[in-house]
């Protein structure tokens, strides 16, 4: 009799914490955005030569019938034009670092630690998860990496709902989204017994979590079947990121206007 209380009690416990509803999307790419992006690598990886690598001032050192650079290794003549595609550093954190993260007083806006502002206790009317991921790439890419279609939804978010929603961004870590432009970085992989746990501790009435197709597992879609929870694409639709902005501007209207 005691272990059936305790079961009932556990079970009491998971259904306080979980949000009343949760969103899940899960984003497909847009078709002609892929081939235009599939034809623009194509373009720019099939033009170099020796000759204009020479040419080009870069640090191009002749062996053989071309030349050999550091960048991009030996090139030969019979090779059509490239140049070489300036590479981004990134700094590189896992979820152990930023547990371990000193987020000093006044730093509200870290892309690591987030707000580093302790947020209050109140409950969130409406909170929105964001996928950051290497994978989300493939549905939100952008030239640059300031500006993408995450930023404008956390936007519509942010400035529709004002204090009633909590923005926050993950991989393998849940942090509270800093400036806008930390809302278009694609770095990293996803923990989904993270992102399962974190679901059944959201203190959100409304949770929102945005991911691509890519994360969809059969895991995952059973918890989800098994919580009060609406799944948009994955295997029963397609959802690109222009349905996302759809959904964004209903979901404002409703829950924060």
């Amino acid at each position: 009799m005691k272990k059936a209380y305790l079961i009932f009690f556990l079970f009491s416990l998971k259904a306080f914490a979980l949000p009343e509803h949760v969103h899940f999307y899960f984003i497909s790419p847009e078709a002609v955005s892929f081939i235009e992006e599939f034809e623009s690598s194509k373009i720019k990886y099939t033009k170099l030569t020796a000759k204009n690598n020479q040419a080009g001032g870069l640090d191009c050192i002749p062996m053989g019938d071309g030349c050999f650079n550091p960048q991009v290794g030996y090139v030969g003549e019979d090779m059509q034009e490239k140049k070489p595609v300036k590479e981004r550093t990134h700094r590189t954190i896992n979820a152990t670092d930023v547990d371990l993260i000193n987020c000093e007083k006044g730093n509200y806006f870290d892309i690591f630690c987030g707000k580093a502002k302790k947020e209050s206790g109140v409950r969130a009317n409406v909170e929105v998860w964001i996928d950051t991921s290497s994978s989300m790439r493939s549905v939100d890419y952008s030239k640059d990496p300031s500006y993408c279609e995450r930023r404008i939804v956390a936007r519509k978010f942010r400035d529709g709902c004002g204090e009633k929603v909590n923005i926050q961004l993950f991989d393998t870590s849940l942090k509270q989204m800093g400036d806008l432009a930390s809302a278009c970085v694609n770095y990293g992989l996803n923990d989904q017994k993270r992102l399962m746990r974190w679901i059944n501790d959201s203190s959100a009435k409304y949770l929102y979590v945005f991911t691509d197709i890519d994360e969809l597992s059969l895991e995952l879609k059973d918890y989800l079947d098994t919580i009060p929870a609406t799944i948009y694409g994955g295997d029963r639709d397609t959802y690109t990121m222009k349905d996302v902005h759809k959904m964004t501007d209903k979901a404002v209207a409703k829950y924060c206007k």
